[in-house]
């Protein structure tokens, strides 16, 4: 069977981090993947960072087609994204074989500590708009197979390996069903 695994969360939530380590260990481990990175697929579709919420739900059902036609043909999909929308987790859920949905939950007050691309400072001295979870309404996922809630004692490598350890036993499981 086939998986796609979705990261999600806001922006500077470690998605893309969390992402590329689940990708590196399933590939250790033989599995074949492809890191399907929001960031990244923005710019390969040429589509503006700052766009409002529709157009980004437009957009976070082309990312979910696109795995969902990737992970069809044998390989593991992982999608690090923010698509925080209840439509995209449903559709997802209900079109995709052995979708795996991992929430990180970070308060934004961190979020802004972190802010790698300035998005948090620049939206703060009005040079932006339409930031996820700022002036963009977002949904949290209902039912995340995984929802990581931010700790500061927790490393990179300690939320990989229990991503990576939770994902396996529901691999298992569902391949157990087949």
């Amino acid at each position: 069977m086939s998986n796609v695994i979705w990261v999600t969360g806001l922006s500077a939530a470690g998605k893309t981090t969390l992402a590329t380590s689940l990708r590196e260990s399933l590939t250790l481990m033989g599995h074949s993947t492809i890191l399907l990175d929001g960031d990244v697929l923005r710019e390969c579709l040429d589509v503006k960072q700052q766009t409002g919420r529709e157009e980004r739900k437009k957009l976070a059902f082309t990312y979910s087609r696109l795995a969902n036609m990737l992970s069809s043909q044998g390989v593991i999909v992982i999608v690090g994204t923010i698509a925080l929308f209840r439509e995209i987790h449903l559709w997802n859920r209900k079109n995709i074989e052995g979708y795996y949905e991992i929430f990180l939950n970070v308060p934004v007050e961190e979020l802004k500590r972190r802010d790698p691309k300035g998005i948090y400072k620049k939206f703060d001295q009005g040079q932006i708009k339409n930031v996820a979870g700022l002036d963009i309404d977002v949904d949290f996922p209902l039912e995340p197979h995984l929802q990581i809630n931010f700790n500061k004692k927790n490393t990179p490598d300690m939320i990989s390996k229990l991503a990576l350890s939770s994902f396996l036993e529901f691999k298992n499981k569902n391949e157990q069903k087949e």
